[in-house]
């Protein structure tokens, strides 16, 4: 499980940006996080599918943040999961907060740990940020940059890829041009790719969702390419949500 390696101590603001399955990784992580007996907050701070049955024990909407921060206080008497949001909005989903009530909600609603999904993908495989992404909040101490194995050496356009014009103005590529290991490395590792945003002092981690073994030689090589950027940087991979493990 992800929780079990990589360090996530009480106290952790969590923030998830890329593409290839961010909220299945919240919901999971969660989840582990709560059976470990802490008191997890998931939430957004853009949009968000209302949660399915099974992703949370509770979900609490508004945009106040003293009645967000009592209500979730109050919860936390029945539940260890809580997905919390600004306000329902048409399409099945829920409005994220503002960047800074994540933090308000670590610090004062006696959650453990917060976890945002920080980002939108349209569940395409990569992406590269508009202008205005993603959201991630200035105190965010773990950064979870995602990206699915299935998008190495395909052809960039939009079948898999979330603003494929952005990704090929970030790596100076051209639609219909082949996504290597090399090309997605420099993706994740730029500051106007997945690192956008990400707080300096913040730990983190690559993950790779979507893994076969096919995809093993390809991603050992975006792997190591990753370290030789100078990146502080570990690389994980995923076959399937819930079983990690670090890429050597």
């Amino acid at each position: 499980m992800l929780s079990n390696i990589i360090a996530i101590p009480t106290g952790s603001l969590i923030a998830l940006v890329g593409a290839g399955g961010k909220t299945t990784t919240m919901f999971t992580l969660a989840s582990e996080l709560a059976r470990q007996g802490l008191r997890v907050v998931t939430t957004t701070t853009t949009n968000l599918y209302i949660p399915r049955q099974g992703e949370t024990d509770t979900m609490i909407v508004s945009p106040e943040t003293p009645a967000l921060i009592e209500m979730v206080s109050s919860a936390w008497q029945q539940h260890q999961r809580v997905t919390v949001a600004a306000r329902f909005i048409e399409g099945g989903k829920i409005s994220g907060l503002q960047p800074d009530q994540p933090y308000a909600l670590l610090t004062r609603s006696g959650a453990d740990i917060v976890i945002v999904e920080a980002d939108g993908a349209r569940h395409s495989m990569i992406k590269a940020p508009a202008e205005y992404e993603p959201v991630v909040p200035p105190q965010t101490n773990i950064a979870l940059l995602l990206a699915s194995a299935a998008a190495i050496n395909r052809p960039l356009s939009a079948e898999i890829a979330h603003r494929p014009e952005r990704i090929a103005a970030v790596l100076g590529t051209k639609p219909g041009d082949i996504l290597t290991p090399g090309l997605i490395a420099t993706l994740m590792t730029s500051e106007q790719g997945a690192m956008k945003r990400i707080p300096p002092s913040a730990r983190v981690y690559l993950l790779l969702t979507h893994t076969t073994e096919e995809s093993t030689t390809m991603i050992r090589e975006l792997a190591e390419l990753v370290k030789r950027s100078g990146r502080e940087m570990s690389v994980l991979c995923s076959p399937w949500p819930g079983e990690w493990s670090f890429v050597d």
